[in-house]
This record gives C-alpha cells, sequence and structure tokens, in this order.
C-alpha cells in the first residue's frame, strides 16, 4: 500500500470522526455534515493549502450566509440562487476572498432550497457558520498537530536519492570503462524532473512558512538551483557520451565527478583534466565529438565544486 495514500486516509478519517463526535456529543449542531462537508474540503497533504481552504471555507460560509440572507427576503428557489451568486462574486472580489467563491455558492443553495423557507434568519445563519467553524478547526488540528510534513526532511532525502542515482550511473559507467560490465543505459529523465519539481514545491512552500531562516541558513535556494543546473548538464553530456568509447581520459572524468574535489586544487584539477580532453581531441578522429564532451564536462566539474562548498544537511 502506498504510505501516502494511508497517511492521507487517516488524516481524513480520524478529522471525520472527531468531528462527528463533538457533533454528537453536545447536541448543538443540527446538521452534522455541515462541518464534516468542512472537513472534507479543509483537509488537505499540504499544511499552507489545509490553512488557506479554512479561511475560504469559514469566509464563503460567511459571506454567502449574509448575501443569501437579505436575497431571501425579496426572492427564492432557483432565480434567488442565480442572484445571490451573481452578487456574491464581487463582493468577494472586492474583499479578497476569492477562494471562498465555491463555498459561498453552495452555501446560497444549501440555504435557499431548505423545505421551511421562514427557518433561513439569522440565527440559522449564524449556527451554519459556526457548524462549519468547527469541522475547520478540527481539521487544522488534525492537519497540523498529529500529522505535520516535515518538508526539510523531505527535501534532504530527496536530495539524498539524487546524489545515489547520479554515484550508481557514475560507477556503471566506472565499471564499463574498466571492461567490468556493458555500456549502461542513460539515466531516465521523468524521475529525476519529478524529483525536481516536487522539491521546487516543498521549497516555495517553506518559504512562506515557519522554517524560511533554516532554509537560508542549509543555503536550499542555491542548493536547488545548482542541482537542476547539474541535471540539464549531466543530460546533455550523457548523451554525448553515447558516441565515445571507453578510455583512460574518460575514467578519470567518473572518478572526478564521484569523489569530493580537493578545495585547494579543485581549480586547476579541472583544468588539466579539460586539457587532456583537448590532447585527445587531437588524437581523435571524431574530435568535435570529444571537444564536445570536454564543453559539457566542464560545468558539471564546477557545479560538483559548488555543492561541495554547500553547509552539510543535519
Amino acid at each position: 500500500m502506498n504510505p501516502e495514500l494511508l497517511r492521507k486516509s487517516l488524516k481524513l478519517t480520524v478529522a471525520a470522526f472527531i468531528t462527528a463526535a463533538i457533533a454528537i456529543y453536545f447536541e448543538r449542531i443540527e446538521f452534522v455534515w455541515y462541518p464534516l462537508l468542512a472537513v472534507v474540503i479543509v483537509v488537505d497533504d499540504d499544511d499552507e493549502k489545509t490553512v488557506a481552504a479554512a479561511r475560504g471555507r469559514i469566509l464563503g460560509t460567511i459571506t454567502g450566509g449574509l448575501v443569501t440572507f437579505l436575497v431571501h427576503t425579496v426572492l427564492d428557489g432557483w432565480i434567488g440562487v442565480l442572484v445571490s451568486i451573481l452578487l456574491m462574486v464581487p463582493v468577494l472580489r472586492m474583499l479578497g476572498w476569492q477562494s471562498g467563491l465555491s463555498t459561498a455558492a453552495l452555501v446560497s443553495i444549501l440555504f435557499l432550497m431548505i423545505p421551511s423557507h421562514a427557518a433561513l434568519n439569522w440565527n440559522y445563519v449564524f449556527n451554519r457558520a459556526l457548524d462549519t467553524t468547527v469541522g475547520c478547526a478540527v481539521a487544522l488540528v488534525v492537519g497540523l498537530w498529529m500529522w505535520p510534513r516535515n518538508r526539510l526532511t523531505l527535501l534532504a532525502r530527496s536530495e539524498a536519492d539524487l546524489r545515489g542515482r547520479f554515484a550508481d550511473q557514475l560507477s556503471a559507467y566506472r565499471a564499463w570503462c574498466m571492461g567490468q560490465a556493458a555500456r549502461p543505459r542513460p539515466l531516465a529523465p521523468a524521475p529525476i524532473t519529478a524529483a525536481l519539481e516536487r522539491m521546487d514545491s516543498w521549497l516555495q512552500l517553506e518559504r512562506r512558512g515557519p522554517h524560511r531562516r533554516q532554509l537560508q541558513q542549509l543555503r536550499w535556494p542555491q542548493r536547488l538551483q545548482l542541482w537542476s543546473r547539474w541535471y540539464l548538464c549531466w543530460l546533455q553530456w550523457e548523451r554525448l557520451l553515447q558516441e565515445l568509447g571507453p578510455g583512460p581520459v574518460l575514467l578519470q572524468s567518473l572518478e572526478a565527478l564521484q569523489t569530493p574535489p580537493r578545495r585547494e586544487r579543485a581549480r586547476s584539477d579541472a583544468a588539466a583534466l579539460i586539457l587532456c580532453w583537448h590532447q585527445l581531441a587531437l588524437q581523435s578522429e571524431s574530435p568535435l565529438a570529444v571537444l564536445a564532451v570536454a564543453a559539457e564536462l566542464e560545468p558539471l566539474l564546477a557545479y560538483r565544486r559548488s555543492l561541495a562548498l554547500l553547509p552539510p544537511l543535519p
């Protein structure tokens, strides 16, 4: 079973169970499905989205209830629903509460479709808004307290996975150069691209969260930018390698990419390695292919040095 799917299911189940228990215990909530609907809408895997959904749900319920109550004094039925929604759109845009539009429209439909037309009064609007607030509060507590998502840990794990992928590929190329294995297939771009996109989304969310200072201390914006550039150069370099055969210069380059660079001699070692590729191009039958590999290797070595200078992750 997918652990993420299990986590989301448990979060929603616990929030719905607690909400139903509160509604039954206090016997004040007349319609249990109001807070339960709020739980279903608000609970989200991302903590920031949970807070935003709760805010939109509460504001939409209040706005929808007030506008619908005013329209209800003049119109009812589907005509009342239409007029209420037409009035809600500019009101919500003016107040900056666009996220609550869907909830406000739903509230309008629910309120104007109640069997007893006279039951729609200020007391009814207040009670339904309070019911929704209960569901939103439970969803927030469950989402933020019981199962908080530590994205710094997820970022660190994703970077470790990236390092492992590239290290394994470099080891496979080294084995091929030494005649111990066949030429490895190029890395599939889809999983790495998806991992970098997830890391970028986590980084953007954490920039608005409480861990902003830790992100800067660990240089995560620069770290992710370096990994993205490394990956783009790697794709081109690995594609160009398909035109070359194994050799001592390639083996030396693979070792330079795989081992931590010596800080005091990193630039000179990289320059010496690029010079070896240029000398190899003079002796090769396809010098352009060799020079193309050397041109892509140079930024790879530079990004490798920059990654080594970043502070270690905890």
